[in-house]
């Protein structure tokens, strides 16, 4: 156990985002503790995301600009030559922290060091996010347990369709050692790969990784804006101008159809995470092996995105039975949701989850308060337990002997449904 606190790095990759960009800034600045700092990635904007970062004179802040337009994988990548910490995460710039992040990091390295620790979100929706039904939305999940977790039984379980890969020490859900992250780019020439830098990052720490830390109490906030091209591709019936120039920078033809031949229906954001998850798989097969892939609980996971999709509904449905009749699953294991319009409100959710001790809730901010996820920070921290109630369970000797839910059980416990 060292002496000295460990060091912490944040990175905000942005492009032509100063409107949110200075609230995600906020919420790193509001940290309890100090060991850390912030490197604002610029992907060759327009000056007003100079004038953002400069308006916080904290030298606390990096500033580093691409000498080009760069894609997105480019861009998270170049920025890896600039961060010092002992560990890593990246943040997107609607996102959020909540404000004892490197407290409560700094209290479990101190007595795990070396190991990525990761955490599930909490959920905010800016009030300009493309779904009216979910502006000012906030969506808790504030447990108090932090895992330890074998990482060859996660990649396992992901491989498997029982669990979501965010649960993975991804980089946008977790702090990475850095030791752990320069030797993925000495070994395969890079860090991200293909085309969601998130998910690339969560299977390639698993990999160089024997164990990591799972918090079910949150450290970061997801945020969601007008901006964000994850929502665009979800809810490109609605808005998918930010998902179609993401599109057009990394090169990309389309979408629709995925790369690999047991999926279909690649306008589905689940189909695309599937794929990208079986060309990772390909790509890393000596390291990650023959881990048989369960199509039954990724297809029961796909088909809950049909509401979503309301004006696509049937097809969402088809392309479940089409992959379905692909790979040889029954459709009579596969609970389709009911046909019914998107509300005009978000409804009131609860559940808990004993084990875990997460308590899940859903609730619409009062937006003339809460305009910006650091407003949302402040208020939502209050709900988050303190460092010192924490309770850490070492899940490594179940590993050969448990077997997780699956990823629609798991969301039925977390909404109490």
């Amino acid at each position: 156990m060292t002496s000295t606190p460990p060091f912490y790095s944040f990175v905000i990759p942005t492009r032509d985002r100063h409107d949110v960009l200075g609230p995600a800034i906020q919420t790193i600045l509001a940290q309890t503790r100090d060991n850390f700092e912030l490197v604002v990635m610029d992907n060759h904007s327009t000056p007003e995301t100079r004038q953002v970062v400069d308006a916080f004179a904290s030298p606390r802040i990096r500033y580093v600009r691409a000498p080009e337009r760069l894609s997105m994988l480019d861009n998270w990548e170049f920025a890896l030559d600039h961060v010092k910490g002992d560990y890593v995460h990246y943040l997107g710039d609607d996102d959020g922290m909540f404000p004892d992040s490197v407290e409560v990091a700094t209290h479990l390295h101190r007595e795990f060091p070396g190991l990525p620790l990761g955490w599930q979100s909490v959920h905010y929706f800016w009030p300009d996010f493309i779904v009216p039904s979910h502006r000012g939305l906030g969506q808790m999940r504030v447990g108090r347990v932090v895992e330890v977790r074998d990482s060859r039984w996660a990649l396992t379980e992901a491989y498997s369709g029982r669990l979501h890969q965010a649960e993975l020490p991804t980089l946008v859900f977790s702090f990475v050692p850095r030791a752990t992250i320069e030797q993925a780019r000495k070994k395969y020439g890079r860090y991200f790969w293909f085309r969601a830098p998130d998910v690339s990052s969560a299977i390639v720490n698993a990999i160089n990784s024997d164990a990591y830390l799972y918090s079910y109490r949150p450290l970061g906030i997801n945020g969601a804006s007008r901006h964000s091209n994850g929502a665009s591709h979800m809810y490109a019936h609605i808005n998918d101008k930010a998902f179609k120039k993401w599109l057009a920078e990394a090169k990309i033809a389309s979408a629709e159809e995925p790369l690999d031949g047991r999926l279909t229906g690649g306008f589905i954001t689940e189909v695309a995470i599937v794929d990208e998850l079986f060309w990772l798989q390909n790509k890393f097969k000596s390291e990650i092996g023959d881990i048989p892939v369960d199509m039954r609980d990724f297809l029961k996971w796909i088909v809950q995105a049909a509401p979503r999709y309301f004006a696509r509904f049937d097809e969402v449905v088809a392309a479940v039975e089409t992959m379905a009749k692909r790979n040889r699953v029954d459709m009579r294991e596969i609970q389709i949701p009911a046909k019914v319009p998107p509300p005009e409100k978000q409804d009131f959710t609860f559940g808990t989850d004993h084990r875990t001790g997460t308590v899940s809730y859903s609730y619409y901010t009062n937006t003339d308060h809460v305009r910006t996820v650091a407003d949302f920070a402040e208020e939502a921290s209050r709900h988050c337990v303190p460092v010192g109630q924490l309770i850490i369970q070492d899940r490594r000797s179940e590993a050969t002997t448990t077997r997780a839910p699956t990823l629609g059980a798991r969301l039925r416990s977390l909404l109490g449904r």
